[in-house]
């Protein structure tokens, strides 16, 4: 994807279609020009988030006539429009521009360690918005380290032999794991497909 493209994905699906998304990726572009990729969209960032100032954006009408591939789209944007400001930040980078962990902890400019467990939540949290219901059932003892490794697993992000070895181990004796990373899946291929 060319980085104006990416740019323009990237606010849409932030601020949602409209001036506002059209607004920031214009003011990023003013603010950076000639930058490379990650600088061109953590000026993006900084200009969604002026404009946002915690509204949530605009979502289209799931009832509006088209077809299956617009409804989905619809349902997608209108539960995505539900999520925290950081929450959409991440799913764009990480779902719609394929960035990897080290480039969203640099667009977003937070913490690498921080990454993989906001992936996580605004993975569940969309697919919760979406179907109106968690995917998790349970209790379990280390949900943060699960959740961080399921996501870091699930995106091919590094884990070591350790790592990996409990997480297996561990989301086939905990439900509310097993049933965390099916929603993360299932959020994961729904926001991809709205592309």
């Amino acid at each position: 994807m060319a980085d104006r493209d990416a740019l323009d994905e990237f606010c849409r699906r932030v601020l949602g279609t409209g001036e506002s998304a059209e607004e920031a990726a214009a003011q990023a572009r003013r603010s950076a020009p000639g930058a490379d990729r990650l600088a061109l969209l953590a000026a993006a960032a900084a200009a969604c988030r002026d404009r946002a100032n915690g509204e949530q954006p605009a979502t289209p009408d799931p009832r509006a006539p088209g077809g299956l591939a617009d409804a989905v789209r619809a349902e997608i944007e209108q539960a995505t429009a539900k999520l925290p400001e950081r929450q959409r930040e991440v799913l764009a980078l990480r779902e719609a521009l394929g960035l990897r962990y080290a480039e969203i902890a640099a667009v977003m400019g937070i913490d690498p360690a921080a990454v993989a467990p906001l992936v996580a939540r605004a993975r569940l949290r969309l697919r919760e918005e979406r179907r109106g219901a968690s995917g998790a059932v349970g209790e379990c003892e280390d949900p943060e380290r699960a959740l961080r490794l399921l996501a870091l697993r699930q995106d091919g992000e590094p884990i070591g032999d350790d790592e990996s070895d409990w997480l297996i181990e561990h989301i086939g004796a905990c439900p509310m794991c097993a049933g965390a990373h099916a929603a993360m899946l299932e959020a994961s291929l729904c926001y991809r497909a709205a592309l």
